[in-house]
């Protein structure tokens, strides 16, 4: 990189032979540099394109463009992925078809899998009261199959079972979710005393068993000496599976360590107790940073009402609903460390955003108040931060490689519960701010949140709502990434009813009913669910008729909004002004003002779909929809079409009917149906002749 003012660096001048850097004029400087430094750009482009050939020879760092020649090297389809491509020797060289794959499953489609055979789910046996025949076969000719089935039978039969109870069949049932963790949330207080739900915010949620790491061996490995086998690996045991942590799972672990009764207690031998509080198998538990020995820890059903009591010193966990009792001998900040399962990358807790390093000025939200190691401005609490930002000054002007860059950037560093500032209102010198959690944070904003900054544009990242989000006129801007919201207790966006210059965007969230009016700009989604049901999970019980749905996306006050949308689900009604929308899914029907414009390319518009009530649809399913895995918010299978295997009958369009092929909603990201289909089609390549490859899909469990 070049020094301002066109002067080459000094690792350049260094390498250049000193007689091009004498002056004739003695003092001046030479004519050559600024003709030096254009050399220099031009050195840096060629170093660097040196050091993209070199990195493009590995499938780990080669860019995208080149893993498909890459593939093509190792005889993979042009499809094959990075991972993939950088196991291609490995998965062929293992011993043990049914570890293999496993590994070879998950490599293709990034979801755990486990593979079983055959021989080892069929049983015979011969009925003691039909002694065995030593014939084999029968004569037609001299009509002994006439004796067939009577006592007089003299020959010998058996049955085999087809399909996947084939005793020469190997069978890979995929998960198509993936598990992720909250780490040392702070726990939601509920209505009942002394109770807590797990969930920042509140609703109920299963625990799941700890996800596995995947680890390929194979005879190439650099610490075995060439040409030693490695040990085959058995298939993975329910404990290694992102499974639910059923009471008959947690039984079927251990069953001679837990002390039963109405309190299940696992003893220290059981699989789930193990001491790991950075990386427990289901669940720790913490109170003022201190963590619960499990001997303080048991399991039992808590149910609204006939709950039992725990100890003074003891903390009741009910896995099925993911709620806490506490005993009246612990008093402190209750956080927990748990699993939660995800069919897509929608939402807080699979937000990848990270802190901008270009931020003109980063303040930081911690409630312990510990001082930031880069000298960031640190405070305890949000209010505290709009405080600091509203208060900077002019920001400066910087490089050009900055100029899109927050002029403030509210980090928020913590898994706490904080409260809202409330409708954030002022006239900021700085009017470009980022609020933000980075990956592996899930911090909880408690209370309605609003913005009213004049002129001012904001980013919302990787948070979980638990109130309503307000915006105001006076904003220019609002971008929501891998945002929840509160469905469950029917939150609503809304947008005041005279923002007509206000722009929307969210990406990656989930959302509430959006409530707007029609502006200058259209509220632009992708890859997002909109959710007006607001129907809770409710994983112990048939859920209740609940409130009537209110309609996804509606107007404010009197006129709909326009809406811009890519890749989304609709959970109610849609009614709006104009819509521009693809592989989008409307569950509850769409209806639109002004029919001549705008277009539906790639939609499934629902059962009852009315043509003269929207655009030109181009693409688009109208028939009944799939069984969705759940309606309750923040369930495994929420708002997702139920994945089937492609190999028991043809793919629902809605999995295969996108612009791309893919699925039609707001996991068309996942991409579901077409790694589901390539898997099944790929499955031969690592099994042998003899043995019959099955493809079967869990449902979620939820």
């Amino acid at each position: 990189m070049t020094a301002s003012g066109g002067v080459p660096s000094r690792r350049f001048l260094a390498m250049l032979p000193p007689a091009l850097l004498q002056s004739p004029d003695g003092d001046q400087p030479p004519v050559s540099l600024a003709l030096l430094a254009a050399v220099e750009e031009q050195w840096l482009e060629l170093a660097a394109d040196v050091d993209r050939v070199l990195d493009d020879t590995f499938p780990d760092s080669a860019a995208d463009w080149a893993l498909p020649y890459l593939g093509q090297l190792l005889g993979l389809p042009p499809d094959a992925g990075r991972a993939e491509i950088g196991s291609a020797t490995a998965l062929r060289r293992r011993r043990g078809t049914p570890g293999a794959l496993e590994d070879f499953a998950e490599v293709v489609t990034g979801w755990p899998t486990r593979v079983t055979e055959g021989w080892q789910t069929t049983l015979w046996c011969q009925q003691l009261s039909h002694p065995a025949r030593h014939t084999a076969s029968i004569s037609l000719r001299a009509g002994e199959h006439l004796l067939v089935g009577s006592e007089l039978d003299q020959a010998r039969r058996s049955v085999t079972p087809g399909g996947s109870f084939h005793p020469a069949a190997a069978t890979a049932t995929v998960f198509p979710w993936q598990v992720r963790r909250f780490d040392g949330v702070q726990v939601c207080p509920l209505t009942t005393p002394r109770r807590f739900a797990l969930h920042p915010l509140g609703v109920p949620a299963p625990l799941y068993l700890r996800p596995q790491p995947l680890q390929i061996a194979s005879d190439a490995e650099d610490e075995k000496p060439p040409g030693t086998p490695p040990t085959a690996r058995p298939p993975r045991a329910p404990g290694e599976l992102p499974l639910r942590a059923t009471w008959r799972l947690i039984a079927a672990l251990g069953p001679d360590a837990i002390s039963y009764g109405a309190v299940w207690r696992l003893t220290d031998s059981h699989p789930l107790a193990a001491n790991s509080p950075d990386d427990p198998p289901l669940l720790t538990l913490t109170v003022d940073g201190n963590p619960l020995p499990w001997s303080s820890i048991a399991l039992t059903g808590l149910p609204d009402a006939g709950a039992p009591t725990p100890d003074p010193m003891e903390v009741l966990v009910d896995p099925s609903r993911g709620t806490l009792s506490v005993g009246s001998g612990l008093a402190g900040t209750i956080r927990a460390t748990f699993y939660r399962p995800l069919p897509g990358a929608i939402g807080a807790l699979a937000s990848t955003a990270e802190p901008d390093e270009g931020a003109g000025t980063v303040i930081i939200v911690d409630p312990s108040g510990a001082p930031a190691a880069g000298g960031e401005v640190v405070v305890t609490d949000l209010t505290a931060a709009v405080t600091a930002a509203l208060a900077l000054p002019q920001p400066v002007a910087r490089p050009p490689d900055a100029a899109e860059a927050p002029d403030v950037e509210i980090r928020l560093a913590t898994n706490d519960r904080i409260v809202s500032p409330g409708m954030v209102t002022g006239i900021p010198a700085a009017t470009r701010w980022r609020i933000v959690a980075p990956a592996g944070l899930t911090p909880v904003i408690v209370g309605d949140l609003g913005f009213g900054l004049d002129a001012a544009q904001i980013e919302l990242a990787g948070c979980y709502l638990e109130g309503n989000l307000n915006v105001d006129a006076n904003l220019a801007g609002l971008t929501l990434t891998s945002v929840t919201m509160n469905v469950a207790a029917r939150r609503v966006l809304s947008v005041s009813p005279d923002a007509w210059t206000v722009r929307l965007h969210a990406s990656r969230s989930h959302l509430g009913a959006i409530r707007a009016d029609l502006s200058a700009f259209p509220i632009s989604l992708t890859d997002c669910t909109v959710d007006g049901a607001g129907v809770p999970l409710s994983p112990c019980s048939t859920p209740g008729a609940g409130p009537a749905p209110t309609p996804a996306l509606a107007a404010a006050d009197r006129f709909p909004p326009q809406l811009w949308s890519r890749g989304c689900t609709f959970a109610g009604v849609v009614a709006v002004d104009v819509i521009d929308a693809t592989d989008c899914l409307f569950i509850d029907g769409l209806r639109a003002v002004v029919t001549a414009t705008g277009c539906l390319r790639y939609c499934h518009l629902g059962p009852h779909d009315q043509p003269q009530a929207h655009p030109t649809a181009y693409q688009c399913l109208a028939r009944a929809l799939p069984p969705l895995g759940s309606f309750g918010a923040e369930a495994a299978g929420y708002l997702a079409p139920v994945l089937t295997s492609p190999s028991a009958h043809r793919a629902d369009p809605v999995f295969i009917g996108a612009s791309d092929g893919g699925e039609i909603g707001a996991y068309h990201h996942a991409r579901r149906g077409p790694l589901a289909l390539r898997l099944a089609q790929r499955l031969p390549e690592m099994t042998v002749l003899t043995v019959h490859p099955h493809l079967t899909i869990a449902s979620p469990e939820e």
